[in-house]
């Protein structure tokens, strides 16, 4: 089973790193301890690989994944290798639009009407850095290794992002990708995207 969580929180502004972890490993546990029934996931160990990504080192059979961005936070919890990404829409910086999309991905975008094109940049990130957290490489595994030809109609969600809810596939839309199952929710304020990936992965 596959457990997808978003979470939305206040931030204290002069601990805004602290609380956005703080508030990602209770999303976490909250899923583990509901979706799971685990009692005590507070209690499991953490570490983390050379690359950087965390792992529970004593329950190999939950892969997981956290993302923040700004009072959001999403969790992917699975038994397969996964990757999470949330971001809150806001103007998205041409320069990093080239370097991380390919001259297909461009062009895609440049044919989309111009009120889809903000919320199309985003999820493409978000797909992208999804599989890059999924694989636990960081930014340096270069984003034009892994391209889309297409997005899903970009249609935002009825569905808001509360203080804390599960998602269900049926709240996402599903991208089929060789590199693995991708899911994008969109609700018009935030993208997130959330990476089964095919391959697996010794810590």
């Amino acid at each position: 089973m596959d457990c997808f969580l978003i979470g939305k929180f206040s931030l204290d502004n002069g601990e805004k790193r602290k609380t956005q972890h703080s508030k990602g490993l209770e999303l976490l546990y909250k899923g583990l301890r509901e979706f799971y029934a685990e009692p005590e996931p507070e209690k499991f160990l953490i570490e983390k690989t050379e690359t950087g990504k965390p792992f529970f080192s004593d329950k190999p059979e939950y892969n997981f994944n956290i993302s923040h961005s700004g009072e959001h936070c999403a969790v992917m919890i699975s038994d397969k290798i996964c990757g999470a990404d949330v971001e809150e829409i806001r103007d998205f910086p041409q320069r990093v639009l080239k370097r991380i999309c390919t001259d297909e991905e461009l062009e895609y975008l440049s044919s989309l009407p111009e009120e889809e094109q903000k919320a199309a940049r985003w999820m493409l990130w978000t797909l992208k850095e999804s599989y890059v957290k999924a694989l636990g490489k960081g930014l340096s595994f270069g984003m034009k290794n892994i391209s889309f030809e297409a997005l899903p109609e970009i249609t935002a969600s009825i569905r808001k992002a509360e203080k804390s809810f599960y998602l269900k596939r049926e709240d996402m839309k599903r991208i089929e990708h060789k590199l693995g199952d991708f899911y994008i929710f969109f609700d018009g304020d935030i993208c997130v995207s959330f990476c089964l990936a095919n391959f697996s992965m010794d810590c």
